[in-house]
């Protein structure tokens, strides 16, 4: 982090940097995944609380469209959060980023108050703006737009009378070594798959992580103490912001140990998704799939998300 130019006055403060590393650790991963099973890496949005992914969105044409979307995940949650992109914020963007007409519309105030907002490039004039609230912290570093990227080599984390330590989990989910129920496997799902395989594996909302994706955008990502409840809040989350689940994506961080869950997510209209196996179920489980025609890329019984753990 310390390699990034900060352009704000204000230093960032221990949550900022936290939930900066955050976020870049889930445009990490969806940079080297897109590049892995692509050789290109698209336009890609991400607008975070507290560096959890609350919307994504990915576009091989336009950027600006990542941009609202990227947004528009959960503009309830937003508020106050951080935003990150792998393509130059102009003029344009900058005052997206600051307000949205559409925002008022929704809840009845257009500015986002984005505490941190990272960048490859910003344009003068988007320095300018954007640096007109204070307490923003403001980041670039011109690796955001390359392939260059990496994962930390090993994760810590503070324990009473010292610190533990492991191997920085550096999965690429890749269409070479997936376990697919149904084929063929189309590009739009497989994209959409990534989102929320990426979100997922990048939240910590408690547990249990299981995330939403659709035309290329993130819809949502909730945790909780046990997947169906987990799944229940990502669906009141999403009804709340008022998102068309039809033929949705999902994707989840651990695996489902009962079909409670599946049967929710196959409800509000999902047609594809991303689990571990690990489960005693794993047999139940496919077979419920299965028999709803859900396609299902079934990741290995270890590889599971548990992030910050």
């Amino acid at each position: 982090l310390s390699s990034f130019k900060l352009h704000s006055k204000v230093s960032p403060c221990y949550t900022n940097v936290a939930d900066f590393e955050s976020i870049l650790e889930t445009l990490t991963l969806l940079t080297k995944t897109f590049f892995a099973n692509y050789g290109k890496v698209p336009f890609i949005a991400i607008a975070s609380k507290h560096g959890n992914p609350c919307g994504i969105a990915v576009s091989w044409k336009t950027k600006h469209k990542t941009i609202i979307k990227a947004l528009y995940g959960n503009p309830l949650a937003i508020w106050g959060g951080e935003f990150i992109c792998n393509f130059k914020i102009d003029e344009k963007i900058a005052k997206i980023l600051i307000k949205n007409s559409g925002r008022k519309k929704l809840l009845g105030d257009s500015h986002w108050l984005l505490d941190v907002i990272v960048a490859p490039f910003f344009s003068n004039k988007a320095l300018e703006l954007l640096t007109k609230r204070k307490n923003r912290k403001i980041f670039s570093n011109s690796n955001l737009q390359s392939i260059s990227l990496r994962f930390s080599k090993w994760s810590y984390r503070h324990v009473r009378g010292g610190f533990i330590k492991q191997p920085h989990p550096d999965y690429i989910l890749s269409k070479k070594n997936i376990n697919l129920n149904i084929k063929p496997l189309t590009n739009h799902i497989f994209n959409d798959m990534l989102i929320a395989w990426a979100a997922s594996f990048t939240s910590f909302h408690g547990g249990n992580e299981v995330a939403i994706a659709k035309n290329g955008s993130l819809l949502t990502c909730a945790g909780g103490p046990s997947t169906v409840q987990a799944v229940s809040t990502a669906v009141q989350r999403i009804n709340e912001m008022g998102h068309d689940t039809k033929n949705s994506i999902f994707a989840a961080d651990a695996f489902f140990p009962f079909t409670d869950a599946p049967e929710l997510l196959v409800k509000i209209g999902c047609t594809a998704g991303v689990v571990p196996l690990g489960s005693k179920q794993d047999k139940i489980i496919k077979k419920f799939f299965l028999k709803h025609k859900i396609k299902m890329l079934y990741l290995g019984n270890r590889i599971r998300g548990f992030c910050r753990h």
